[in-house]
């Protein structure tokens, strides 16, 4: 099976509108700002989506309305997870109804899972699809930590298990690396630590804030694969300050409201989320005068 991560991908947005309703007729903007700015890949309905917002029927509709949008110009993966199991059974079927290139198989949140239980939600989720699937560990948000023994007898039980996003312990990545090989991508979510991730085996990165440095961040992934340390750091030095004052405030919310600015319908954060005060406009208009 051909592994479809690559190395740089953006977390796509979901537009909601002022009264929270899904809000698809946003996604012809927000894809042309994506392709016009050279982006391979979009991750569909993650935690940057804000996933466990949306019903099984909204993510779905998410789904298909960015497929029609994007035609075969993006590798499209599908944002997979929920509370029950039958659900991430019916999102996975979805995603490869929908014709999207591979699935983001994230785990059930606030239920804290044990590992035999991890395992037995893969294996559910792989009976009902054939499309590649990358695993994805985020302890903060979930509360459930993939063990790296787990997942590499997840990977060796299930042959379309072909990546990986930690956002848990970066240290696993090494022992993952070894045991799975060099075809086995594993993928970050930080991008301020892509030099760092990189040193310890991180093949690139699912990108949060590549909403908003589009090709500035895909520079950085091109210098480090390219081994052009210097010039990669020198790029992520430059856009560190702006990147910063988004990650201050609370990351989608910033985004969202910078995207609007360039008039691309990004829709605003569903509550309890809010939308920036006028003074936290004020702050980041200042800090974007420059950029």
């Amino acid at each position: 099976m051909k592994n479809p991560f690559f190395p740089f991908s953006i977390a796509m947005i979901t537009p909601f509108s002022e009264n929270g309703e899904l809000y698809l007729e946003g996604i012809p903007s927000l894809i042309d700002y994506y392709k016009k700015h050279g982006v391979p890949a979009l991750l569909i309905s993650g935690s940057t989506g804000e996933q466990h917002s949306m019903t099984i029927e909204e993510r779905t509709s998410l789904f298909h309305a960015v497929k029609k949008e994007t035609k075969n110009d993006l590798l499209l993966y599908g944002g997979v997870a929920a509370v029950q199991t039958k659900d991430a059974m019916a999102l996975a079927i979805s995603a490869e109804e929908a014709e999207l290139d591979a699935i983001m198989l994230g785990f059930p949140p606030y239920v804290r899972i044990n590992q035999q239980e991890a395992f037995s939600y893969v294996e559910r989720i792989c009976s009902v699809t054939n499309l590649p699937i990358m695993i994805y560990n985020n302890p903060v948000r979930t509360g459930f930590n993939l063990q790296v023994e787990t997942l590499i007898t997840i990977a060796m039980t299930f042959p379309q298990i072909v990546a990986f996003k930690e956002a848990g312990n970066s240290n696993n990545v090494p022992i993952v690396k070894k045991q799975l090989g060099a075809e086995f991508n594993v993928l970050s979510g930080f991008d301020l630590k892509i030099f760092e991730d990189a040193k310890l085996g991180f093949d690139g990165i699912t990108s949060v804030l590549g909403n908003i440095f589009p090709v500035e961040i895909q520079k950085i992934i091109k210098a480090v694969q390219s081994g052009k340390e210097e010039e990669g750091k020198k790029h992520l030095t430059e856009i560190s300050p702006y990147m910063n004052s988004i990650l201050e405030m609370g990351t989608l919310r910033p985004i969202k409201y910078l995207l609007e600015k360039q008039n691309i319908q990004a829709g605003v954060c569903r509550e309890p989320l809010s939308a920036l005060s006028v003074e936290e406009k004020k702050i980041i208009d200042k800090v974007f005068q420059s950029f």
